[in-house]
């Protein structure tokens, strides 16, 4: 169990300031470019092509990606989610009139339509991203509903009892954004009643817990079953490279190549045709690690597809797309 004690606070907080100061001056100059809290009225004038536009480092989804990845990351493995709001402008801009509601709940915000843009919903990791970069005093930059629960049952944080205080419902009855607003103010209290840790930051603090209680290698350290998904002919998440071809074999034209031209046992694995009628290469695997474990090379394909990308650093290497993330929405 976490014990504060165990910690030297101060030196913590003089080693991490730097780092975390740098994040949030790069925050700065997103709401700059984007100043829709403040200034709603610029949200219109907002076109596609500030949304997203590929290998523009000043675009709006860029930003919440790659630009500002230090303030809660993103793990999408794809480009379509910010092609699909790039396409659907109008669906996106009454999003973020909702984001920038100072009346309106996180719950509320978070449990908006942003599924209609597709692979906006499940977990909605984009939407709070893009609500904890207008309001950074108000939330922890950290998305993932798992990663909050781990962090809070780690602190002994109630957020059971929380959850019956704001909503008069368990837990696990509470909508995607409800179970935000709880696990958030649940990490923000214990925060704010501890002494060495209530000047601190909130990206300072979520920093802080993300390097000392490490809630994937909690999970990943615990015995679990894959989970099924029978429902695509599949009983299980693939363990074996064949199964993430079968589940490509599924998906392939909703993943943009209408068309495949070979699929084959040498590398790269399969030659497709993209929507564009281009021929692209692509190298299968079931984690993004295994192509450079696997000793590939770099320039050798146009993309890896696999079931999970489990890289930090990306650099250098084709454009990785998640089957998980298709299954998941």
């Amino acid at each position: 169990m976490f014990n504060l004690t165990d910690y030297d606070i101060k030196q913590y907080e003089t080693d991490n300031k730097g780092t975390v100061v740098d994040a949030l001056r790069k925050l700065d100059d997103f709401v700059e470019l984007f100043p829709f809290r403040d200034k709603p009225g610029e949200i219109d004038k907002l076109v596609s092509s500030a949304i997203y536009q590929k290998g523009n480092n000043k675009t709006f989804l860029y930003y919440i990606e790659f630009g500002l990845k230090d303030l809660g990351r993103i793990r999408v493995g794809n480009a379509f989610y910010a092609e699909n709001a790039r396409d659907n402008p109008d669906k996106f801009i009454n999003l973020l009139k909702t984001v920038v509601k100072d009346d309106l709940s996180v719950s509320d915000k978070i449990d908006a339509e942003w599924e209609k843009i597709k692979w906006f919903g499940g977990d909605k990791n984009i939407a709070k991203k893009i609500v904890y970069c207008y309001y950074p005093d108000d939330f922890l930059p950290i998305l993932s509903t798992n990663h909050l629960e781990q962090f809070c049952n780690q602190l002994n944080v109630d957020y059971g009892k929380l959850s019956y205080e704001l909503f008069s419902k368990s837990f696990q009855m509470l909508s995607v954004g409800k179970q935000f607003e709880v696990l958030q103010k649940a990490l923000l209290s214990f925060k704010n009643s501890q002494a060495d840790l209530r000047r601190w930051n909130n990206a300072l603090f979520a920093k802080f817990l993300y390097e000392n209680l490490t809630p994937e290698k909690i999970a990943s350290s615990q015995f679990k079953l894959n989970k099924p998904l029978s429902s695509i002919g599949i009983l299980f998440e693939p363990e074996y490279e064949q199964e993430v071809v079968y589940l490509f074999s599924l998906f392939h034209r909703d993943m943009g190549f209408p068309y495949i031209i070979k699929i084959r046992n040498e590398f790269p694995d399969a030659i497709v045709m993209d929507s564009n009628r281009d021929t692209k290469k692509i190298e299968f695997e079931v984690v993004a690690s295994s192509f450079i474990s696997h000793g590939h090379d770099k320039t050798g394909c146009d993309y890896i597809v696999c079931w999970d990308n489990d890289l930090e650093n990306t650099d250098g290497l084709p454009e990785i797309i998640t089957l998980k993330s298709f299954i998941e929405e």
